[in-house]
């Protein structure tokens, strides 16, 4: 099976977000996400015990700063992750794979193929829009799979070569288009 496309920022910027929040690290982004939580109470929770209920500016201040943060994160790690896009110099790369029952090739433009076994594939994650392939992450967009050949073909070969196959189609992607 072939996948053929080339790499973008809009695919980049999804493969991305779709690894923070699908990925085998996505604990580590709601942990950081609770823990400043937790903190700007806490802060807030020390102010108010030491002064009683009357506020202060400072109460405000950490109110404000913990509502604009929940608010503009998703926008800041887009804009982090289109600029680490235009620093990769990877715009408009060619990316070829060819997916066979006793490996995947890998062709990047016109460098040396690469090779990879499946018991080197750690984990697959099927998203709405293609299927992330560890390590890497790997990006295999369902919209480029070859003609004949569907995503659920696509799937069913990926679920037989990995072990530590996710099927999470239905996670709706934090992505204003």
């Amino acid at each position: 099976m072939n996948i053929e496309y080339r790499w973008t920022e809009p695919q980049f910027v999804r493969l991305a977000l779709y690894d923070f929040e699908l990925g085998p690290r996505s604990g580590r982004g709601k942990a950081t996400m609770w823990l400043v939580i937790f903190t700007l109470a806490g802060l807030l929770a020390i102010n108010i015990a030491h002064r009683g209920f009357t506020y202060s500016v400072w109460d405000l201040v950490l109110i404000a700063a913990g509502l604009c943060w929940y608010a503009l994160r998703g926008a800041l790690m887009i804009r982090m992750f289109r600029r680490a896009f235009k620093r990769s110099g990877m715009e408009g790369v060619n990316l070829k794979y060819n997916l066979e029952e006793e490996k995947i090739t890998i062709q990047v433009d016109a460098k040396p193929k690469q090779t990879l076994e499946w018991n080197q594939i750690k984990r697959v994650v099927r998203t709405q829009e293609g299927f992330l392939v560890y390590p890497g992450p790997m990006w295999l967009p369902a919209a480029r799979i070859e003609e004949g050949k569907t995503t659920e073909e696509l799937a069913a070969f990926l679920q037989r070569k990995v072990v530590d196959y996710r099927d999470k189609s239905q996670h709706k992607l934090k992505l204003k288009d």
